[in-house]
């Protein structure tokens, strides 16, 4: 008897631990209309509970996705700050994905921005035009970049390594792996599938030291009846020499927003390599202009995104 009241207990305690890790804290906007979701509520902040595979282990941290639009020159790949500049510019969705996680004493931070066109009466979609990426951690910095140029893309890396180190190159204009996720939210019909070249995605590329190139790739596109949003759409991208597979899982309909991911791939090379799973869950959503949310009394703001203070 005292066995079986033990078991419920835990059983009714680990429910509980259940529905606290899987609930999602969401305030968003209920506009079903592009502009109107976009234009007039500020950016969509949407925090993960990540479980990111490096060294052979799992390491816990959280990611953040910021999308926002912003005015965008073409010509020189920047945000068009000044009134005068706006009559030169397009409007761009853009995406700050953020990664924070510890590896024993040490601690990463790695940023990507992603810079995609969105569609106008006046311009068809094309690919983005540009994606920056850093990484940070206790032995050094790289700092990785890509501008699209007509039918190419120049890429330019700055590293603290040897085995990186210094370079400019020209690749192909294929489809990026990094913008797969502003593809998503924009418009995902557009999400290449079948057998396809893809630049792999620059954190991936950083942490691995790989040569930076299109690789031959595998996607797929599969939708399953789940969520509270019409269903849920999953994007998978295989990678066979690489031995990898990415998975984004997101709401069916408008918005088209991000529920979780996974990546797998081996950790470490040759007969010490084990294969992990790096996986990120969201949390908490919120839309608002956080660039007028700077100061002292904002930070209980953070709270709202699971964010210590």
């Amino acid at each position: 008897m005292k066995f079986r009241l033990k078991c419920r207990v835990l059983s009714i305690a680990l429910f509980v631990l259940f529905l606290h890790y899987t609930s999602v804290a969401l305030s968003l906007p209920e506009e079903n209309d592009f502009h109107s979701y976009w234009y007039n509520h500020g950016a969509e902040i949407t925090r993960f509970e990540l479980e990111q595979g490096r060294y052979g282990e799992i390491h816990p941290g959280h990611a953040i996705l910021i999308f926002v639009t912003e005015p965008f020159l073409p010509d020189i790949h920047v945000k068009a700050d000044y009134e005068s500049s706006r009559k030169k510019s397009i409007p761009v969705l853009k995406l700050n994905l953020i990664k924070r996680f510890n590896t024993g004493i040490y601690d990463y931070s790695m940023m990507r921005s992603v810079f995609t066109p969105i569609p106008t009466e006046k311009q068809q979609f094309s690919k983005t035009l540009k994606v920056s990426t850093t990484r940070q951690d206790w032995c050094g910095q790289v700092y990785l970049q890509y501008n699209l140029e007509e039918d190419h893309y120049k890429v330019k890396q700055y590293s603290y390594f040897e085995k990186e180190g210094d370079k400019t190159v020209t690749i192909p204009s294929a489809y990026l792996e990094d913008e797969v996720w502003t593809r998503i939210r924009i418009a995902p019909e557009t999400l290449p599938l079948g057998e396809i070249k893809m630049v792999p995605g620059s954190f991936f590329t950083t942490l691995r030291m790989i040569e930076l190139g299109a690789e031959n790739a595998f996607a797929e596109l599969t939708n399953t009846q789940e969520g509270d949003r019409g269903g849920v759409s999953q994007y998978t991208v295989t990678y066979p020499s690489l031995e990898r597979t990415l998975s984004i899982r997101f709401n069916k309909n408008f918005p088209y927003d991000i529920l979780s991911w996974s990546e797998t791939s081996p950790s470490g090379s040759g007969e010490d390599a084990i294969v992990l799973t790096t996986k990120a869950k969201r949390t908490h959503s919120v839309m608002t202009d956080y660039w007028n949310k700077n100061s002292v009394k904002d930070l209980e703001l953070r709270e709202e995104l699971g964010l210590v203070k």
